[in-house]
This record gives structure tokens, C-alpha cells and sequence, in this order.
């Protein structure tokens, strides 16, 4: 059995195929394209999810279902913030990737496109020194650094301070006509390269890139990309951003009310949880079948349907299931991959949640620290067993409620049916303490 899931890999034309959109969101990415196209106004739209949600295997079919699906069909930019941010700044990684638009790479045009382009960097680049929020952002394209900077201009020294305000005064209308020009440019770009329809640019991984690269990058794309005909679709963790700007402006900047000055739309990825149907137990089916090997099958059945009631009810990410599967795996490889006894299909999985998601539940349970009501409150595990549906889960809990016991209840719990454990002998040894051993021995992270 396979201990590891490799992320699902997209070709640019495959789009939303059938055995690669498990979470069947072919829909979703329908009425996302619809709404840009029939939105054709230069949006800064974010789609919304917590890491390990599956957005960029999403972005990626999506990219491929716009591109050779959808009707009619929109030309798209893939930009993976993550793997730019080592860039200073993101202005030119972001126009290098127009650039690699552009029909005529050798004649008028391109020179066109490196000239406005240069012209605008220029003045970005001439507001190296930044001074405050204001000037960052603001103050950078409106030439307001003189009323705006306040404070933090007194705390330079005097000459420092004359030849800055100095040169921001001379270049203020240099600035604002190379933003005009830019824009401009842009707009007349995207019109003839977008065939009628709106470039899509999509930003991904804005949640994994370094906060100040971040926060620079969605004030540029919306101060000077933001034009009809490009829309840009932001791939982020809303929560993970807003901490970002809470770390780099401090208490005082509200970071929804901040953010709400770049982003246009807020969308949420979606994710289906219903016990009758839900992604995350399907994703757990998924996994399993891409882990066995050829001609392998399942010979614990009641471990599989364990984990999936784990996962409706306790609500682990897509990447969170896949780190607790291969706890699964490497146990079950350790015992042989054969059929194991119920208390060890019901216990392993429960362990494995723990070390992925509680690990310090994990401990205590490897050192025999902690009651069952305890672990059962703290593990979430009585927040679910009131839907009658979980019957595993309560099933779980007798086999906890034992494994945790003295030698004397566990034999009254079997002498009363309350748990059935076969002919095997009542033993000593805790087995949620072995198979944290197991997992401890190959240092699971």
C-alpha cells in the first residue's frame, strides 16, 4: 500500500475531467466563467478557501475549462505568487507575464509595451523611500506624500526630507501621465489580445508568499493592472491575508475594511459536508483507491468506514486526510496489510486523526495521560455522536471507553456485550498506546 497521494497533476487543455474533479465542481467553474464574462469591467474577484482545500488543482482545471471549453473561450495567465516572491518588487513579474501575451514580439508594439512600461516603473521605482500606508499605497500614484506623510516624514533628517519632497513634487505629473498612459495601454492590450472577452490573470498561492509581497501585489494589480478587459482572480486564504495585513500595518488598519479597497468579489470554494454526501469522505475513497496497489484490495473495511465518518464529522482539510491516510498506510503496512481485529480497525484511524490534527492528544494518549471523557470532549468526538447517522463513531467510543479501561471494567464491558472483542484474550497492553508507539518509532511529522 502506497503511503503517499502526489498532487493531482492538470494538463493545460483537460479541464474539468470526470475522474480528476472528484468534487464535481465543473459547475462552480461554469458560473465563475459566465459571471466574467457577462462582468466584463476590469473585477478583482478572490476566491476563497482554507489551505489544504484543493484551490489550485482547482484554478488549474478551471484554467484549462476556460481556455478550451467554455464558450466562448477565454485567454488566461497563471501566476504562482509563492514561487515570485523572492522579487523585490511584483510589478515586473506581473508585466512579464503579459508580455508573454503579446502577438508581436518584434516590432511596434513591443516597443510600445516596454516603453509604458518602463515609464511607469520608473516612477514606482522612484518611491523607493516609503513612508506610512499612505504613501505605500496611495500616496505612490497620487502624489500625495507632502499632506499624507506626516509624522513619519519629521522622524528623517532635514536634508533627507527637502530632497525627498523635492523630487516627488517635480515628477507628481510625470507619474500621473505614465499611469494614465499605462492603464491606457493596457485597456487597448486586452482588446486585442482578448478577442472580445476578458483575460483572466490568476494570482495562486497568495496565502503561502511572504506578507509584504503579498499586500504589494494586490495594491498594484488594483492601482495600476485593474482595467476593463483584464479580470484577476486572487487564489488566497481570506483569514491568512487579513493576518498578513494586521502584521504589516498594525492593530489600528481594520483588515476586512482594508482589503475591501482591492478585492471586488469575495467567492467561496466549495465544499460539500452531509453525511450522505460529502467531499471529504469521498476524498478519503479517492486516496485509498489511488494507494492500493494493482490487484491489492481493502481487507479492513471497517478502518475505512471509521475514517470516513472521522472525517464528515470533524471536517479535517482535503491536504489534512491525506497526511492522516498515510499514518493509515504506514500502520497497516506494519501489520502486514492483512485483516486486523475490529478493536484495531476502529482504534487506528482515531490515532491517526490525533497525530495529524490533535497531536497533543496524541501524547497523552502514547503516555496513557488521559481519561476517556477527556478525549472524547477535546477530540470533538461528542459533538457528533448526537446525529444518529455516526453509528461507527459510537461504536468508537466503546472501543476507547475499553482500551482506556482497568482490567476490571474492560471484563465487565465484555461479560455485558457492550463490546465485542471475539476469543481473543482481554489484554493488558492499550492499543491506541502500540500504535502511537508504531507511529513514533518513524517520526511522523
Amino acid at each position: 500500500m502506497k503511503i503517499t497521494m502526489p498532487p493531482v497533476q492538470v494538463a493545460d487543455d483537460e479541464g474539468f475531467i470526470q475522474e480528476k474533479d472528484i468534487f464535481s465542481r465543473k459547475n462552480f467553474g461554469e458560473r465563475l466563467a459566465n459571471l466574467i464574462v457577462k462582468s466584463n469591467e476590469g473585477l478583482v474577484l478572490a476566491l476563497d478557501a482554507e489551505w489544504g482545500e484543493g484551490k489550485s488543482t482547482f484554478v488549474k482545471m478551471w484554467k484549462g475549462y476556460i481556455g478550451y471549453q467554455h464558450k466562448p473561450k477565454m485567454r488566461s495567465i497563471y501566476f504562482d505568487a509563492f514561487q515570485n516572491d523572492y522579487q523585490k518588487d511584483p510589478f515586473l513579474a506581473l508585466v512579464g507575464e503579459l508580455y508573454g501575451l503579446l502577438k508581436d514580439k518584434s516590432g511596434d508594439k513591443e516597443k510600445e509595451f516596454k516603453r509604458t512600461v518602463a515609464k511607469v516603473g520608473k516612477s514606482l521605482f522612484r518611491g523607493a523611500i516609503k513612508i506610512g500606508v499612505s504613501t505605500a499605497t496611495g500616496g505612490l500614484l497620487s502624489g500625495s506624500v507632502v499632506d499624507s506623510a506626516g509624522k513619519e516624514i519629521s522622524k528623517l533628517l532635514a536634508d533627507e526630507v527637502d530632497y525627498v519632497i523635492a523630487d516627488r513634487l517635480q515628477s507628481t505629473a510625470e507619474d500621473k501621465d505614465a499611469l494614465k498612459e499605462f492603464r491606457g495601454f493596457l485597456e487597448g492590450f486586452a482588446k486585442e489580445h482578448g478577442g472580445g472577452h476578458p483575460i483572466v490573470f490568476i494570482i495562486d498561492e497568495l496565502d503561502r508568499c511572504r506578507p509584504d509581497f503579498a499586500l504589494e501585489l494586490i495594491e498594484q494589480i488594483k492601482h495600476l493592472f485593474s482595467v476593463p478587459g483584464i479580470t484577476f482572480l486572487l487564489v488566497l486564504n481570506r483569514k491568512q491575508l487579513e493576518a498578513s495585513v494586521s502584521s504589516r500595518y498594525g492593530s489600528n488598519v481594520v483588515a476586512t475594511t482594508y482589503l475591501q479597497k482591492f478585492v471586488n468579489l469575495w467567492i467561496a470554494l466549495p465544499r460539500k459536508f452531509d453525511y450522505y454526501y460529502d467531499h471529504g469522505a469521498n476524498y478519503v475513497q479517492y486516496v485509498l483507491d489511488y494507494m492500493l496497489d494493482n490487484g491489492e484490495e481493502n481487507n479492513n473495511k471497517e478502518a475505512v468506514a471509521v475514517l470516513k465518518e472521522l472525517v464528515i464529522g470533524l471536517k479535517p482539510s482535503f491536504r489534512e486526510i491525506e497526511r492522516i491516510l498515510s499514518c493509515y498506510a504506514l500502520v497497516i503496512n506494519m501489520l502486514g496489510g492483512t485483516q486486523t481485529l475490529s478493536i484495531y480497525q476502529f482504534l487506528i484511524p482515531f490515532v491517526c486523526y490525533l497525530k495529524v490534527l490533535q497531536p497533543s492528544l496524541f501524547n497523552n494518549v502514547a503516555n496513557n495521560e488521559i481519561a476517556f471523557s477527556r478525549l472524547c470532549d477535546e477530540s470533538g468526538l461528542n459533538k457528533i455522536i448526537d446525529n444518529s447517522d455516526y453509528q461507527n463513531i459510537k461504536d468508537l467510543l466503546q472501543y476507547i471507553k475499553f482500551d482506556l479501561a482497568d482490567q476490571n471494567k474492560r471484563q465487565s464491558m465484555v461479560a455485558k456485550n457492550e463490546i465485542y472483542i471475539g476469543n481473543q484474550p482481554i489484554r493488558q497492553r492499550l492499543v491506541m498506546a502500540d500504535v502511537c508507539e508504531w507511529l513514533n518509532e518513524l517520526k511522523m511529522e
